[in-house]
């Protein structure tokens, strides 16, 4: 019998990288075979060089094209801000019914509305709708409802403010 001969364990990559190269040093291409490569390669640069003078043309046309983009936002801008500086003039009978169609209620008496919206000392027709969290005892205050045992809870509300600091209604929130 004879004895048994151990198997290779597997070969480390290094060493299968180190004879590839070793194989791929002493198989040299032939001088004709480098000069065809070198002339294909000239001739493949010398066709890329129109190109490169149309990339700097559309590095042009995007920078041109980059700022008018940033011209028409600031336009923009400014043109939506002086539409937002314009606030609409309207009278008492307009108001109530945009009031009441909203969900707001109403916490002011309708003669003192015409002097809201004709204005003062801030501009006619100005009010900021408001969000706030109210204790549920202040519902009483604006002349609300409200469960007297839940008066600890906050309630959710957006009030419509005039300039002149008066809450002139509510909407409560769920």
């Amino acid at each position: 019998m004879k004895p048994a001969r151990p198997e290779p364990g597997p070969i480390p990559l290094s060493t299968s990288l180190r004879a590839t190269a070793r194989e791929l040093q002493a198989a040299q291409p032939s001088e004709a075979r480098s000069a065809a490569a070198r002339l294909a390669m000239q001739a493949a640069f010398r066709q890329a060089r129109p190109a490169a003078s149309n990339t700097l043309q559309q590095r042009r046309w995007g920078g041109m094209l980059a700022w008018s983009g940033a011209a028409t936002c600031a336009v923009v801008l400014l043109a939506s801000t002086a539409l937002l500086m314009n606030i609409p003039v309207g009278d008492a009978d307009q108001a109530m019914p945009l009031i009441k169609s909203s969900a707001f209620v109403p916490l002011v008496a309708p003669e003192r509305w015409s002097a809201y919206l004709e204005g003062g000392t801030a501009p006619a027709g100005a009010a900021w709708v408001v969000a706030a969290e109210l204790p549920g005892d202040r519902l009483a205050a604006l002349g609300l409802p409200y469960d007297p045992a839940r008066a600890g809870e906050r309630v959710r509300a957006e009030l419509l403010l005039h300039p002149s600091g008066d809450v002139l209604a509510v909407r409560l929130l769920r």
